[in-house]
């Protein structure tokens, strides 16, 4: 049988364009010229803000505030959720292969500092398992945004929870993350929203990923992570300048479930996986 981590992936990992070898060039000129439009600043503390109010919350942990929301295209499809992803974490890590005014973290840029990392021998099995990813629409995950992180000489950790119980441990493992960098003040003087410095969290699930921002404990014991989906466009208060959003009153819970993802949808899951930034 072949070796499990050089077998060739399909269409179920990689998604429908599994086997190709460059996307359409209008795409590909696309993603390269895009602008900023895609880019929402100042969303955490819209988020504390509409947090403070809901009276159902024990105690909530938040993300570092300048964490960037980046949501797709309309042109560009359900394939690049994973750069997006990762676009996101290195904005809100600052790191300088985001601000390079020379070279703007593009798909196409992402793609080819994941094959340098390949080059050097990180996560290389990832290149034999999807054939090559420069310049295609093939789906990219956690290995391949853990290859990137440590090619930069970004400290990161993944972990890898399934089996029934997957939902319980991935919420743990997020809860511990964003909470241990609160241990040094007096839990009961915290507040019941918590704001933290740590980077957001990348998620895998099955077909898709997601950036955690924060996670939500109810008075009723049960858990909801907060995340930004790059799949859905910021809901319109969201895209208020943040001095309009702080005077007007928006539906709270509209706009929060745009954001939210709770027990019940996380248990339609049995594997996930995550990479927490050190």
């Amino acid at each position: 049988m072949p070796d499990e981590l050089s077998a060739r992936l399909g269409k179920q990992a990689l998604g429908r364009h599994a086997f190709e070898d460059r996307m359409p060039a209008k795409l590909s000129y696309a993603l390269d010229n895009e602008d900023d439009r895609n880019h929402l600043h100042n969303v955490i503390p819209k988020l504390h803000q509409l947090l403070t109010r809901d009276s159902d919350i024990d105690v909530a942990y938040l993300c570092r505030p300048s964490a960037v929301q980046v949501f797709k295209t309309s042109d560009e499809g359900a394939h690049f959720c994973g750069y997006r992803n990762m676009q996101m974490l290195c904005l809100a890590c600052d790191l300088p292969v985001a601000s390079d005014p020379q070279r703007k973290l593009t798909v196409s840029r992402l793609q080819e500092l994941i094959e340098h990392a390949w080059d050097l021998g990180i996560n290389a099995h990832a290149r034999e398992q999807t054939g090559g990813i420069l310049g295609s629409r093939k789906h990219v995950g956690t290995s391949e945004a853990e290859a990137l992180f440590l090619s930069l000489n970004v400290p990161c950790t993944g972990s890898a929870f399934d089996g029934k119980d997957a939902w319980q441990k991935l919420l743990d493992s997020i809860e511990h993350y964003l909470s241990a960098s609160t241990t040094n003040v007096v839990a009961e003087k915290l507040p019941s929203i918590i704001p933290t410095q740590r980077p957001p969290i990348f998620l895998q699930r099955p077909r898709h990923s997601l950036t955690v921002v924060g996670i939500e404990r109810l008075r009723s014991g049960k858990r909801r992570l907060l995340v930004f989906d790059p799949a859905w466009r910021p809901p319109s208060a969201m895209q208020a300048p943040l001095a309009e959003f702080e005077r007007a009153r928006w539906n709270d819970a509209l706009t929060l479930a745009r954001y939210r993802k709770n027990e019940r949808y996380l248990k339609k899951y049995s594997a996930f996986e995550v990479l927490f930034i050190d």
